[in-house]
């Protein structure tokens, strides 16, 4: 307070001054008593004025002495550990500081967009800095209804299952230093949830600045450190993650790629399946496939006793068609050496015995038929079934 003494000073420290004080009005009250009594005692009886006399006086004033020198010292030194530990406050606020330096720049803000939805709010995060903060995830969002309880919070996961439109609440992003431009724009993100009143939303924003400190900021933008001895745990991919070169076959690619790609998985078994697998467009424009001229048979030089047969047929084999195709080949004596597509018709090139020669066109024209026949009245009808149950269901 303006015009006090003690302004600015340390309990210790008035302690100290208190204690001096005191300590100086004592000598002078014993200087004074000696003073006061030798006189008295030097005019009622100064035969009593001896040494002895002054050394009690002596003895008490060297107690007085040692009792003053041990309390001073006592108060000094709880002064200088005083000032230890507002250093150690002051260098420990100081260095809180100096860690949150990156913390206070990532900036919350509303952002008003004109001609928006005013039902829709968009909150802004932004990486003010030139590091990069990791790990920037919104783990809720309360949004005030008319419910008991006043709002409703909506968590990534709820966003995501219930396919919210618009809305957005980013987990584990990665925000790259302050205008750090390429082609993710990665230095700020959003938060936009449908709600009444975007003055009363609340949520919290946890993130690692690039020293590893976690921090978690809140929209009206207080920050607080988080303390943990854990690991973040594993996220999935974010935006950075370059695509993988090789994927995992689904079901329905495996069955449309046929043959041993589908040995593996379960065969369909209703009419959807069969539908997604073969395609809408197959099920639809559906034609029988025929040859495409004759085959063309020559020796096989590189295999004594057996014929090089080429055929083309179209159009191309659907899935399962070409399954049932190469069965009816393998069953005649046929082996499929190579085997190419342009989309609108596809050539095999075929090996036999020789003595299959004379008979190559008709068996090759039997496994087709036979091949048209099996996937039509089997995987093409399931096809067609769950076509027009759709068509009906649009209807």
């Amino acid at each position: 307070m303006k015009g006090d003494p003690n302004n600015g000073k340390l309990p210790e420290e008035r302690q100290l001054v208190t204690v001096l004080w005191a300590t100086c009005l004592a000598v002078l009250l014993f200087l004074y008593l000696f003073a006061m009594l030798t006189v008295c005692k030097a005019r009622l009886s100064p035969s009593d004025i001896t040494a002895n006399w002054f050394e009690a006086w002596g003895t008490w004033a060297g107690g007085l002495a040692t009792g003053a020198a041990f309390l001073i010292a006592a108060f000094s030194i709880a002064v200088a550990s005083a000032h230890a530990r507002v250093d150690r406050q002051e260098a420990a606020r100081i260095r809180e500081n100096n860690d949150m330096a990156q913390a206070r720049l990532l900036v919350i803000y509303k952002v008003e967009m004109p001609n928006g939805i005013e039902s829709l709010a968009t909150f802004r995060i932004e990486n003010r800095s030139k590091d990069v903060f990791f790990d920037v995830s919104v783990p809720f969002v309360d949004s005030p209804t008319d419910s008991s309880t006043g709002y409703e919070r909506r968590t990534p996961e709820l966003v995501e299952a219930e396919n919210r439109l618009h809305e957005f609440i980013p987990t584990a992003q990665l925000l790259t230093g302050y205008r750090d431009h390429n082609q993710h724009e990665a230095w700020f993100t959003l938060v936009t949830v449908h709600t009444a009143d975007w003055r009363r939303i609340r949520f919290a924003v946890d993130y690692t600045d690039s020293g590893g400190r976690r921090w978690r900021q809140h929209l009206d933008g207080g920050i607080e450190p988080v303390y943990t001895t854990e690991a973040i745990p594993v996220r999935e991919a974010d935006r950075f993650q370059p695509p993988q070169q090789l994927k995992k076959m689904s079901a329905a690619e495996a069955w449309r790629a046929g043959g041993r790609f589908a040995k593996d998985f379960i065969p369909p078994e209703s009419d959807e399946e069969f539908l997604e697998i073969l395609e809408v467009p197959t099920v639809a424009l559906w034609r029988r496939i025929e040859l495409d001229g004759q085959p063309v048979v020559r020796s096989g030089e590189d295999t004594p006793g057996e014929i090089a047969v080429k055929v083309t047929f179209a159009p191309a084999g659907p899935p399962f068609w070409k399954d049932h195709f190469g069965n009816k080949l393998d069953e005649a004596g046929f082996r499929l050496t190579a085997g190419n597509s342009n989309g609108q018709s596809e050539t095999q090139e075929l090996r036999c015995p020789v003595d299959m020669a004379a008979q190559v066109s008709e068996l090759l024209a039997e496994a087709i038929e036979y091949a048209n026949d099996r996937f039509e009245g089997y995987e093409l009808a399931a096809a067609q079934r769950a076509l027009a149950a759709r068509r009906r269901g649009r209807a």
